[in-house]
């Protein structure tokens, strides 16, 4: 790449328009360069090397170039930029003022929002973007039910959000489509499920009824230091579920540990429950129905244990001199 346009592009992270890339170059070099896989093109007028990474911070520049002028990053784009991005979306969202075209392009899909000052911040990386609890409770308003959690859990444990924040900007939302759903989700979020789809059954648990579980419980050894960490546990009862992710169980030591670590569980008390993909998506109902029976079972043997210590002090009570 030509002096020129190289330093053009390393102020714009990676991307640069048509007119900037004739400014140096001819336009059958431009036709060139891109047949040859030197340079990939983002949005309409658009383009990056192909060795850059299309992240957040270079696809957002990109589609400032092809719209004409910076416009803020939005939804999920926005929640990339402040390291809340868990859900997987190819699509750049940007914001565009209510009275702006917002046609879809291929990737890029300008929203029109009606945007205070306020809700929009200049992040270090230089990038506009609706700020954090901004863009938490636009996605809770308009995500699947089931893909709430998963944004909200991981803005709390970003650490860009806090519970305090969410409710008062979810108050800012009152009569937003979709602000139903984000009032009844928001006050489940938590910061300790360490995935999504932990943060899915997590839901599913609470739609089937079940008494609120602790996530990421450690459980002790002899010592009492933490030696295993439950996904989600009753622990009053010892009953506990884990997501039992296939990408973290290939290989025989994997599998060696996972045993291993059963073993222990058991050992120690635990009734313990393993969800799949298959049971956060569709075949939830039959796992939750046997951890709930696990639980009131568990729950009815714990009052008997107590009752049965209650007539026995009360026995020697009346033995005692």
């Amino acid at each position: 790449m030509r002096q020129p346009l190289r330093d053009i592009a390393a102020a714009q992270h990676g991307a640069f328009s048509t007119a900037q890339a004739m400014s140096c170059y001819s336009r059958g070099e431009l036709r060139a360069l891109v047949s040859s896989g030197g340079w990939s093109g983002m949005f309409t007028g658009s383009y990056r090397l192909s060795s850059a990474e299309p992240g957040p911070r270079l696809r957002l520049s990109a589609a400032g170039l092809s719209i004409g002028r910076e416009v803020p990053a939005c939804l999920h784009t926005a929640a990339e930029l402040h390291g809340f991005g868990v859900l997987d979306d190819v699509v750049t969202h940007v914001a565009v003022r209510p009275d702006e075209p917002c046609a879809r392009r291929a990737e890029l899909w300008p929203h029109q929002l009606a945007l205070t000052a306020d809700d929009v911040v200049r992040l270090r990386c230089g990038a506009l973007a609706t700020n954090a609890d901004r863009t938490a409770i636009d996605l809770a308003r308009i995500l699947p039910r089931l893909d709430v959690l998963p944004v909200l859990d991981a803005a709390l444990a970003a650490g860009v959000c806090t519970p305090g924040s969410l409710a008062a900007e979810l108050k800012r939302h009152t009569g937003f489509k979709g602000i139903r759903q984000a009032r009844e989700l928001m006050p489940l979020a938590r910061p300790e499920p360490e995935s999504p789809q932990e943060s899915r059954l997590r839901l599913r648990c609470h739609d089937a009824g079940l008494p609120t579980p602790t996530a990421q419980f450690p459980v002790l050894d002899s010592r009492g230091r933490p030696c295993r960490w439950l996904d989600l546990a009753w622990e009053d009862v010892k009953v506990g579920l884990d997501y039992d992710g296939e990408e973290g169980h290939t290989g025989r030591a994997n599998l060696r540990s996972d045993r291993r670590r059963h073993n222990f569980l058991q050992d120690d008390g635990w009734a313990m429950f393993y969800a799949t993909d298959l049971d956060v998506y569709r075949d939830f109902a039959e796992l939750m129905r046997k951890v709930g029976t696990a639980i009131k079972r568990r729950t009815r043997g714990l009052g008997a244990d107590q009752g049965q210590m209650v007539a026995r002090e009360d026995r020697l009570a009346a033995i005692s001199p």
